[in-house]
């Protein structure tokens, strides 16, 4: 499968598959673009849908020789401002490269922990705010070379020295590399571990004195949660009780806020009042209103969007899309077209992604057409499955993009893509 080089790199951030088979088949035609990938986050939110390491590395695999993609990622490794989840990906990535017996990339990793690791032993105070860069990269870093148990048990020894020698850490700070080592059945080795060294032994004992006092705060956070429920977790009773609580608000801010459970589940009841604060001139209403019209299919509601077609596109879109009808194709296919590439074109492709997939009694079936656009341009791989599901079961689902999800950044999909290519053949 042929692509241009300016739509391999944007079929490249999406995740798709064809650029694994693209690379294949012609690797030198994209050899910028996947040196690019190793020095940029190439997944739309690596927090949800992982750092899409795997699918740099098999891209990376295409070349006889990965040096030059190796020095690049490992450049980018050591470069200041270089940090969380760019960082993790490049981490992951030289870890896969470690793995093949990189011997180059194994040291660079550790480097980069030895690197990291003084700069928290030097430290002399936390943040004042909450959020503590140097520490979240070391722990990423640290939870990644722990996947082997050699490792774990001289991280968990080096981390019990950090505690013992500088006072502003406890084990709350690493509390994250502790759970991944219980999980990961890596504690019978590190309490015997913790017999012979003292450092290690530190580190347990503090983990396991926080461990029990996370465990009551999550308790009692568990109990607030269930007072202060989510709006998908009111009874129809409540949800409809709640929409005439809003109806009846004469405050701005207050209707803004009461609104806000309408972005989450479909309003009740004549969607008159929702339309009208669409209108508003309080910003906060009025786009509260426009996402909550997002969920309600309705003449009245299409009539709306078609008497205000200059509205922001970001609310405008995904209003005509949940009350989409046949002859409305050519005017959102010209308004997609038109978007300026940028990050308000990604987040309203997003948008209409996350429509697929029933959200609490609303559910958007799209027409064909525009799942097939989303497959190809929404950057968000975890609800690229859901469009992908969607086409699958309204047989939409071409063999061509069988082929591809093999291949795709998202493990899920790639074991969707099996099991239904298993199915077919």
């Amino acid at each position: 499968m042929a692509i241009k080089p300016n739509e391999f790199k944007r079929a490249m951030l999406c995740g798709l598959g064809r650029c694994v088979l693209a690379c294949r088949k012609d690797p030198e035609k994209y050899r910028a673009a996947v040196i690019w990938g190793c020095t940029h986050q190439i997944s739309y939110d690596a927090q949800c849908e992982g750092t899409h390491a795997w699918y740099l590395h098999e891209l990376v695999s295409c070349y006889s020789d990965t040096a030059a993609f190796r020095d690049a990622a490992i450049n980018a490794l050591f470069t200041k401002n270089r940090w969380q989840w760019p960082q993790l990906q490049i981490e992951e990535f030289l870890h896969y490269l470690a793995d093949d017996g990189d011997e180059i990339a194994k040291k660079a990793l550790w480097d980069k922990y030895d690197e990291m690791y003084s700069a928290l032993l030097a430290k002399k105070r936390k943040p004042y705010y909450r959020y503590f860069a140097l520490r979240d990269d070391f722990e990423f870093l640290a939870i990644d070379l722990g996947c082997k148990v050699q490792n774990t048990l001289r991280i968990a020894s080096d981390i019990g020295k950090l505690m013992r020698e500088n006072p502003i850490y406890d084990a709350a700070d690493f509390e994250q590399f502790f759970w991944e080592i219980r999980s990961n059945g890596q504690m019978t080795a590190l309490r015997k571990f913790a017999k012979t060294d003292e450092d290690a032994a530190y580190f347990l004992k503090e983990s396991d004195r926080a461990k029990k006092e996370t465990g009551a705060e999550w308790h009692e956070y568990a109990q607030r949660l269930t007072k202060n429920r989510f709006a998908w977790q009111l009874s129809e009773e409540e949800l409809r009780q709640h929409a005439e609580n809003y109806v009846n608000e004469t405050d701005p801010e207050k209707r803004a806020e009461l609104i806000n459970a309408f972005t989450q589940r479909p309003f009740p009841l004549d969607p008159e009042p929702i339309i009208k604060d669409a209108l508003s001139e309080n910003e906060h209403m009025r786009s509260e209103a426009w996402s909550a019209l997002s969920l309600i299919r309705h003449p009245k509601v299409r009539s709306f969007a078609m008497e205000n077609l200059n509205a922001e596109r970001s609310m405008l879109i995904p209003v005509l899309v949940a009350n989409y009808i046949d002859e409305d194709r050519p005017l959102i296919e010209g308004m997609l077209a038109e978007l300026p590439q940028g990050e308000d074109k990604v987040e309203i492709i997003h948008a209409l992604a996350r429509s697929v997939k029933a959200r609490h009694g609303f559910r958007s079936k799209l027409p064909p057409w525009l799942l097939y656009y989303l497959y190809d341009n929404n950057r968000c791989s975890l609800c690229r499955e859901d469009v992908i599901k969607e086409m699958s079961q309204r047989r939409l689902l071409t063999d061509e993009m069988l082929q591809e999800c093999l291949y795709d950044a998202n493990e899920d999909i790639r074991k969707y893509a099996e099991r239904r290519s298993e199915h077919r053949d």
